[in-house]
């Protein structure tokens, strides 16, 4: 008996269509879209280096 990879429930092809309507989303999930926008944004944008000083210093 083999694994079937490819598929897909009832309840994800449900929560695709309804996905792909406007207007379903919902003030909490703009939020979480924002907030992983920036997370995004952070990981795979090159940021500049400010001059710190270095963490053993004062030792």
């Amino acid at each position: 008996m083999s694994i079937d990879r490819n598929y897909v429930s009832e309840m994800d092809k449900f929560l695709a269509e309804l996905d792909k309507q406007p207007n379903t989303d919902s003030e909490s999930r703009q939020k979480e879209v924002i907030k992983y926008n920036n997370i995004n944004k952070l990981r795979d944008e090159a940021q500049e280096d400010s001059e710190q000083e270095k963490l053993w210093s004062s030792f």
